[in-house]
């Protein structure tokens, strides 16, 4: 059974394919897409050595040896150009997503799609898509355990950057809104007023440009809620998130 952030990014990956899942753990998505007949093989990667063993040991339980190649390294440096489809991404920091991508230049061009699942800096991670040619066809909202995450389906082709605010939240988010987008407004409010208010403890600070940028940022977060709020057709408003899967930097 996939957590529902897993599950999530499961629901992203396109039919008949071959994914690589970096940061496998457990090989719990691989094994789920073979097990659901969605995949045709995968590729599971662990950079440490204890969730490498662990993986092979679960793909040795369920008998998948031939269809999922576990292996030792970081990133997609194990992969040659072709050999995946689609690269999943989840639960690392945005930071390192960029990074990973960044060092593999050849196979990240190679690829048709990237699931991606920040738990940090998702706003870096969405405009580093835009910087290499790709753009954002699709994302999704799950929650665990009062935590809202962020997933972002990632393709080839050039498009025009988003804007600021589009970067910080998510350009398909601010369009679909899905049920869990009043808890993802909410966290990034929470997340942002924190900030402003470790910067405003000076004239000068409060005077300077992220700081006006934060408050400029924080009344569009509010306009989004207090409109979300009045129509009453999201998510729960009580059920405050604790935060969003990459505050707003």
């Amino acid at each position: 059974m996939l957590t529902p952030r897993l599950r999530a990014a499961a629901d992203f990956v396109p039919a008949n394919t071959v994914i690589a899942d970096i940061g496998t753990d457990h090989a719990n998505l691989p094994v789920y897409l073979l097990k659901t007949g969605r995949i045709k093989k995968a590729i599971a990667v662990d950079v440490h050595e204890g969730p490498y063993r662990i993986a092979q040991r679960t793909v040795k339980r369920y008998g998948m040896e031939s269809k999922i190649d576990v292996r030792l390294g970081n990133g997609l440096t194990v992969l040659q150009p072709g050999e995946a489809d689609v690269a999943v991404f989840a639960g690392m920091g945005g930071q390192l997503i960029n990074s990973l991508l960044q060092n593999s230049p050849q196979v990240t061009a190679s690829l048709n799609g990237l699931i991606l699942q920040p738990q940090l800096a998702s706003e870096k991670v969405r405009r580093y898509i835009y910087d290499i040619g790709w753009h954002i066809k699709d994302e999704a909202l799950a929650k665990e355990q009062h935590h809202i995450y962020q997933l972002i389906y990632a393709v080839p082709g050039v498009q025009n950057m988003p804007d600021e605010l589009a970067l910080k939240v998510g350009p398909v988010l601010l369009v679909k809104r899905p049920p869990l987008f009043l808890n993802h407004i909410t966290g990034l409010l929470h997340c942002s007023k924190k900030i402003l208010a470790g910067l405003g403890r000076s004239r000068t600070e409060k005077s300077g440009e992220q700081y006006q940028s934060l408050v400029a940022f924080i009344k569009k977060l509010e306009m989004i809620n207090d409109d979300k709020m009045s129509g009453c057709n999201g998510g729960n408003g009580t059920d405050r998130a604790s935060h969003s899967g990459g505050g707003v930097g």
